[in-house]
Formats: C-alpha cells, structure tokens, sequence
C-alpha cells in the first residue's frame, strides 16, 4: 500500500516541510540476505533535502499509523547513491538502491514501477541542488534535521560506552579523541565492549522523539557509523581515489575489502548512540593517563620538495626518492609550481598533476610496497603521501585542507595544502606551501604562513581540527625566504669556499625560527647543502638571466613534535629541470602503541572512579563574566576577549556553546568562540576566546540596520544547567566596504560623517528613487568616490606593476586603506600596489548586490556566448550600476595596453572579474545542475561563462554601452 505525500506530511511533518515522494521497499542484511519491510520518502524544506526512512508495524496493508520514523538522512556531498536497474535477461524486476553516507550504510530494494524512476529522478536533483549550492559558497546546516534525530542529553542515562567489547561483526572498535581544547592526544585504537558494574551487558536503547522506534539500522548492519565527537571518515582512507565503492556489482561489498584494509581498521559498532559526557570525560582520563598503557615503536618518514617550476617530469625522479638504502614506512612529497599556465589560476583541471602523481608513483623504493594516503592540490601546490602497505591497516582519521593566501584568497598561485592522518595511536600533519616570492617581501611570507596556520581546517572532524592539534607536524615547500644583507658576489665567494654555515645566518628562516611567532615550535635540522634557487635550467650554475637573482635556500622542510629526529637533510642537484633543486628529509619519528591489556586495566579504574562520582557530584563552574563589551568594532579588523570557565564542582565538567531555537549556529557569523566545547576536570580553568571579525559576507547587513552586533552565547553544561553570556558592541562603525552602490552614489562625504539613521535610510532599496534630489538639494556621483579613489591611484602608480592582481596585499595595509576610503584622509591612499589591488577587490565583493545586479546573474550566463545580447542586458541595469560596469572595464582595457609591462592577460582578467562582477544570490540554482553533469564540470562551465561575459567587453568597444 502506497503512502499519499500529504498522510506523510501531516503524520510527520513541520509546515515548512514537503514531502517529494514516498514509496514502499525492503532493506537487504548484508550478511543473511533477509529483507526488512519498509518505506522510504524524500523530503524538502526550501533548498534542503532528506531522506525519511520509516520502518512498519504491520503486515499486510500498513496504514500511516503503522509507520515509524527509523532514520533520516541528509541529502549533501557525503551521500553516495547507486542504482541498479531491473533487467529482464536476468529475471530481476527490481530496483537496487546502494546509500552510503556517515549516518547509513545500506541496500535497498525497491518496486519496478513508475513511482520508483521519478524516486530516483527526484533524489538526482536534490544531490545537485545541494552541490550547486555549496559551490556557491551557502551549505546547508540541516539543523532542521535534528528534530528528529535528538538524542537524551543527560550524560550518564542510558550510557553505553565502553571501549572493549568484540562485535560479532566487527574486528575493532573506534578510536578515543582528546577534546580539541586541550593538549590534543591523536584517536586511540581499542576494542569495545558494553561493561556495567564488571558485567557485559546488552546496549540500552537511547530516547527518540514520538514516532521512532528501534532502528532499523540496529538490526541491519551498518557498516558507515563514525565516532560522532570526531567524525573523521575514517574508511575513507587509502588510495581513496583509485577505487570504486560500489564497483558495479549488484551485492554491497564488503566495506573493509572494499577499501583494502586489514581486520584491525576501525570502526564503530552498528547503531552508536552519539557521544555522552561521560564518553568524553573517560577520553580525556585514558588520554591523561596514556603513558601508563602506551609502547614506543619507530617509523621512518621520508619528507621530500620540489619547485618544478612548470615542467613535466624527467624520465625518472630516483635520484630523489630512491637514495636510502632501507624503504621508508612513509613518503611525503610535495612540489610547488606544478602548472604555471593561466587556466591553473582559475579551472581545477591539470594534465601535469596525473604526470607528476604518476612519476612519483613509479619511483618509489624498490623495496617497499605502498598505498595511497592522499593527494591534494591547490593549482601549483600539490603534496602526496604515502604508506608501506605494511602499516596500511593501521592508518585512519585522513583528512586534507587547502588556504589559498593569493589575491582575496581566491587566487591559488600562493598557498599551502595539508594531509592529516592517525596511524598507530598518533596523529600526523603534513603541510606543503609556497610563500610568496621576491626578496624584500619577508613580512607577505611570515602573512602567508599565519593565514595558512590560522585557516588551515580538517573538516571532517566536530569541531574542526587545527594544524597545533597534531602530535607530529611536518611543513615543507618553497618557503622562498632569501638571505639578507649581502650582495650577490658576496653569496656565491661563500658558496665556493664552502662558507655555509656563516652564510645561513643571513637566511631571513633561520632568523626567525625560535626568536619570533613565525613558524614557532618548528626546528629544522642543519643545513649541510648549498642553495637550492636558482639555477639555470638544466644545469648547476647560478642563475645567468637579465635579473640575476642571488642563490637562497628558499626550498625547506620544518618539523615540530616530540620524538622527531632528522637523518638526512639534503638536496639532489642531478635533477636539472627547474631553477630550483628538490630538497628531502629522512626521518626517525616515535609512534605510541596502545598495549590492550593495560589498557583495559586503566579504563576499568577509570569507570570505578566514575561511578563514585556520579552519585555524589553534579557539574559545577563559574564563570568571571556575562557581559562582554567590544567597542569600536571595524569591517576586516578582528576584536577579542576572554571568557574565563572555572570548574568549582567535584568531577570534570564537559561543556559546549549550543544553538538557539531556529538559528543554525551557536553563534551569528561575524562572531566565534574557541574552543566552543571542552572538558575541565576540578579546580581547573579554560580560557575562551570570544572574537568579532567583521568581513564582507557581514558588512552589509551591519551597514543597514538589518543586524546589529548583539548576541547571546548559551553555555551548556552536559547533566548541568545553562550559562548566557550576553554580547554587547559599544559600536559597529559603518564602513563604505559592505555598502551598496545606491547608498554610496548618494554620500557627500566619508561614510564616517554620515549619521547613523541617514545611512540606515540611505541603504534601504529603493531610497535613491525616493530622494527628490531638486527639491531636496545635493548631487549624485556617477559612480561611488571610493571606487574612483581605487582605480585612479591604481592608474597613476601601478599600471606598470608585474604581477598585478596576483600578488596579495598586506591585511594591515588594507586597513589603512580602509580607513582612508572610510574617513577621507589622507589624500593618496596609504600602502602598496598590491594591497591597493587586493582592497579594490575586495570592496567589489563586498557590494551587497554586485556590480551586474543579482537579479540578471542568469540571464548574463545564458547569453555569455552573445556579445549583442550580453550589450542588451547591460543597458537595462540600473544607471549606477552600468556606470560603475563601464568605468572598471575602461580600466581594465587600460590596464592590457600596458600588458608589456605589467604582464596581465585578457583572459586571465576576465576570469578574475567575471567572479567579481556576477555573483549569484545564495538561493540561486544553475539550470545545468538538471543534468546529468557533474558538480565539478557543472562549476567549471559557470566559471567560463562569467568570464566569457567579461571577456566581450574588454575584447570590444563599449562606447555604446
């Protein structure tokens, strides 16, 4: 019997909610091959999906009153679909459906019959709406979602952790995190089993809403259950991108064959229960107490790093990766420069990222045999690694990032790319950079690298995992630090009298390393080898060329974490290709190994001594404030204060800040709390970092009124009560950076003498056809002086820049830019080109509708391969709009006639500011997510057309424009 989407949605559902499609079905076990009855429905709340499944308590004939809610499932990037057609030749009449994702692993099979194909039609278009969107820079929460997955809060009822018993299924258990706030300890790796008073026992059942029963998923095994304090995709893990999850095959793989591990990968039982406080306080007891259960084994880390400045491999990188005799048990290899050409700035696509994976695939060490832990790239900055296959099984938590420290952070050329792993029971960070270039840009370096450590986020993990949270942390790449106070003929007399070490304290690096904050903690082992940049390609003289540079040893590999011990620091000057020389580190680093049977005795204890707590103490703290003031708040300029947490109680206090009713977050976006959870065990404290930054997502809405700088934290205490902490700005102050052209064509003056309700009036849509500007006096500007400010400065001192746009600006230049748009003085703008550069752009982002109105954004890319018609809609634009389109284009046409100087591209600029001037609204969906492309091509194709638009512009006269 069919289900009607209203009985679903008045049975089950909120009003905002709407039931797509539901239709009947049957769960496949994996292991007995029974069928479990069921239904199965997609539902939407605006752009949100998911996926309702219900379990059925009567057959045959179920009404909607015999159904369940057993689980639900978002719709986004984690949720892997295939489907099998029926096949007459083989006497199947049935859909298959495969869902994997963290929240289910499972085999549906589904009726032949219409409802089932406009199922699966319907569920294709909610996946790409989802990419779509994220694409856009808006991912979903699906806090919505939590209503009906909302777990007992209480942190010791029902509690069913305990990491020591065998599941008949499985051959290990999750491993334990240490919360993030603390001296972070890697996951440990450890058996579970469900211990009551010395007793194994059952799991208890944990509360559901109304309308949930048993899931389905406890009887059905599945496979996909992460830890949810950490949810690292933990089987994700080796040579993820060489292998088919699915396979094609019309049985569901085993998932630990799948991926080609060994028994001892981990993973969680079948139906865990989210994480209770009792749960992370016993994590941070055995994480405290690790010494007493934890052996030392030794690995040894080969660390590798080559700028190849744009080329294709040589025949063979052996001379690099081949020079010690024993095998590694890990590589690391990162290169810089790997694609130079001008579609790697902008498309992710690049022939030379599957030559060099394949070069450095085909060049390992003879002797070992290895997997895949993970590739990353950032257009030229690519860092691989990999594991002796031997360890394979016991690699898990992998997990990459990316921080572009280029123009605006959209532009790739600088940057750097991280790989995180476990292995054994400690954690590893791999960090591959390139800083930006030049010899007097030592403080742009030392910026990249605070941006690349401050933005650097492992996603996967709840809440995210920073680049300090690791035990054992390697940062290599072009960090192009050069050396200072010496003349070029002085450099190379050192080098030949084999002078190095009275050369290296000149290195800009060595100067800083453990005397200031930049690269703090890192050490890095003597350096024994002359500079490695710059050469003359193919060759080992310094560089001949017009500009001569000096040599520097700008290629480096850093370290930090105890038990680390460097062997073989060196470079390989046999490789000639690139102006610079691959450079590589041999390691000896310590891993612990968790010894079971002490294990079990320390958690045992553990659980004694909490038992006695339980009973007798409930979570206290104090806090020494609930008010926090921050005065003077500035668009890009970061406030902060502290929030101190004492635990006056008796037992360790496991606390976090939670949402609101109906609000997505803990917090509104301009505002952050580090670390928003933690465990405090008594006596102790935990300082929170309360910190306001106001950037150009937030700006606008400052600007009008429609937000303000007031907010509530609410402190949650696991078993204990709430805290609210009131936030107060003393005030906002306005800035023309997040203001619309239709306010800013109106203001006189600075936007600083401007009153606050006048602006407020003025940035209200619509206020410029109120304004009766005979009556009421003043003028309009053609187009905002702030803009003109910008260009024209640009125009006088920077036409002939190399690198414009491409090199990033200084943040606190950029405020004084700020500052001088905002207050009118000075009168030439303060700081460099290409901070100048980077400030106009991003005064262009920060427009709350762009420069082509938001309301024509797919109209633009309709007609992107029609110069005629992209003409036509720029005509029906709003006037200041148009001005605004004509002036910067005037520039830009200026600026490629003096492409011999300053080395722009049309296409190039076209890119760049095709995503300048059209950006969608947060609602917006491209028509080609209806098709059956992919979200990657899907991107890459709106791209192009943005810059197709821009590109008829700069290509031709726009006199009539």
């Amino acid at each position: 019997m069919s289900m009607s989407n209203k009985q679903i949605e008045e049975k089950f559902l909120q009003k905002e909610e709407k039931c797509i499609i539901c239709i009947p079905g049957k769960m496949l076990d994996t292991f007995s091959h029974a069928t479990v009855q069921l239904y199965i429905a997609l539902v939407a709340r605006q752009d949100d999906h998911g996926l309702f499944i219900f379990s059925v308590n009567k057959f045959p004939n179920p009404s909607i009153n015999d159904l369940d809610i057993d689980k639900v499932v978002p719709v986004d990037a984690d949720l892997r679909t295939v489907s099998e057609v029926p096949d007459i030749s083989q006497k199947k009449d049935f859909y298959v459906l495969h869902l994997k994702s963290k929240f289910i692993n499972a085999q549906l099979v589904l009726p032949d019959h219409t409802s089932t194909a406009t199922f699966l039609e319907e569920l294709t278009r909610a996946q790409s709406v989802y990419s779509n969107i994220v694409a856009f820079g808006n991912p979903p929460t699906f806090a919505w979602l939590e209503n009906y997955n909302r777990q007992n809060d209480n942190p010791f009822a029902k509690d069913v952790f305990d990491p020591f018993v065998k599941n008949n299924q499985m051959k290990k258990a999750e491993a334990l995190t240490k919360p993030p706030s603390l001296p972070v300890a890697p996951p440990r790796r450890m058996r579970a089993v469900h211990i009551r008073n010395g007793q194994s026992l059952p799991p208890p059942v944990p509360d559901r809403p109304r309308n949930m029963k048993e899931p389905i998923s406890q009887r059905i095994t599945d496979l996909s259950e992460l830890d949810p304090l950490r949810k690292a995709a933990s089987k994700q893990s080796l040579d993820e991108l060489d292998i088919d999850d699915f396979g094609g095959s019309s049985e569901f793989p085993d998932v630990q064959k799948m991926l080609g591990l060994g028994s001892s990968e981990p993973s969680t039982e079948s139906g865990a229960k989210p994480v209770s406080a009792r749960e992370t306080i016993v994590k941070y007891m055995m994480n405290e107490r690790e010494v007493e259960f934890t052996d030392i084994s030794k690995l040894k880390i080969f660390v590798g790093t080559w700028n190849t400045n744009g080329q294709s491999p040589p025949i063979s990188i052996a001379q690099w990766l081949q020079v010690d005799l024993e095998p590694p048990d890990i590589y690391a290899i990162g290169f810089q420069e790997l694609d130079l050409s001008n579609q790697a700035y902008i498309f992710s696509d690049s022939a030379k990222e599957n030559e060099w994976q394949h070069a450095v695939k085909s060049c390992l060490h003879p002797k070992g045999r290895y997997r895949k832990v993970k590739l990353v790239r950032l257009i030229g900055v690519m860092l691989i690694v990999y594991v002796n296959e031997k360890h394979s099984n016991k690699v898990h938590f992998i997990d990459s990032d990316t921080v572009a420290t280029g123009i605006m952070g959209i532009m790739g050329n600088k940057g750097g790319v991280g790989v995180r792993f476990t292995i054994e029971s400690t954690s590893i960070c791999f960090l591959c950079s390139h800083l930006a270039a030049h010899q007097d840009e030592l403080e742009r370096r030392n910026q990249d690298y605070r941006d690349i450590s401050s933005k650097m986020r492992f996603k996967q993990f709840v809440p995210p995992l920073t680049i300090d949270e690791h035990e054992l942390v390697f940062w290599l790449g072009d960090l192009n630090y050069r050396l200072n106070d010496l003349d070029i003929d002085t450099v190379k007399s050192m080098i030949k009298n084999s002078k190095l070490k009275d050369l290296m304290s000149y290195d800009q690096l060595h100067r800083q390393l453990g005397r200031t904050e930049v690269f703090k903690g890192y050490s890095e082992a003597e350096v024994t080898f002359q500079p490695t940049y710059k050469y003359d390609i193919n060759s080992d003289d310094w560089d001949s060329s017009e500009k001569s540079r000096p040599p520097a040893w700008c290629d480096r590999i850093l370290y930090k974490g105890g038990g680390i011990t460097s062997l073989k620091y060196r470079y390989h000057p046999e490789l000639k290709i690139s102006d610079h020389k691959p450079v590589s580190d041999l390691f000896d680093v310590e891993v612990r190994v968790v010894d079971e049977e002490k294990s079990r005795k320390v958690y045992e204890d553990i659980m004694k001594q909490l038992d006695r707590l339980e009973n007798d103490y409930l979570p206290q703290v104090k806090l020494d404030k609930t008010e926090i003031i921050l005065n003077d708040v500035k668009f890009i300029d970061t406030k902060e204060d502290i929030l101190t947490i004492t635990n006056s109680g008796q037992v360790p206090v496991n606390f976090e800040f939670i949402q609101k009713l109906d609000e997505p977050s803990y917090c509104k976006p301009w505002m952050m709390a580090s670390p928003s959870k933690a465990v405090i065990t008594p006596g102790k404290s935990c300082e929170i970092n309360i910190s306001v930054y106001v950037d150009k997502k937030s700006a606008a809405v400052l600007n009008s009124g429609e937000d303000k700088l007031e907010d509530i934290l609410v402190l949650h205490l696991n078993g204990g009560k709430d805290f609210f902490i009131s936030f107060l700005s003393g005030n906002y102050i306005a800035s023309s950076f997040g203001s619309s052209l239709e306010a800013l064509i109106q203001m006189h003056g600075p936007v600083r003498e401007i009153p606050t309700a006048q602006l407020v009036e003025i940035e209200q849509p619509g206020s410029l056809v109120k304004r009766d500007v005979l009556n009421q006096g003043g003028r309009l500007y053609a187009i905002p002086k702030e803009i003109w400010r910008l260009v024209d400065h640009l125009w006088q001192y920077g036409c002939d820049q190399e690198d414009l746009f491409q090199q990033p600006g200084l943040n606190k230049e950029i405020q004084l830019i700020r500052d001088c748009l905002d207050t009118g003085a000075p009168e030439k703008i303060p700081g460099s080109i290409h901070s100048i550069a980077e400030g106009l752009l991003l005064f262009l982002e920060s427009l709350p509708d762009p420069v082509i109105p938001k309301s024509v954004h797919r109209r633009c890319l309709e007609c992107s391969n029609n110069y005629l018609l992209c003409k036509q809609i720029i005509l029906q634009i709003p006037e200041y709009h148009r001005n605004v389109f004509r002036y910067l284009c005037s520039f830009l046409k200026e600026l490629l006639s003096k492409s011999q100087n300053n080395g722009l591209d049309i296409k190039f600029l076209a890119s760049l500011f095709g995503d300048v001037f059209l950006r969608p609204d947060h609602h917006y969906v491209p028509t080609s997510s209806k098709s059956n492309k992919n979200v990657r091509s899907v991107a890459k194709e709106e791209e192009m057309k943005r810059a197709a638009f821009v590109y008829h512009f700069l290509s031709n006269s726009i006199d009539d424009v």
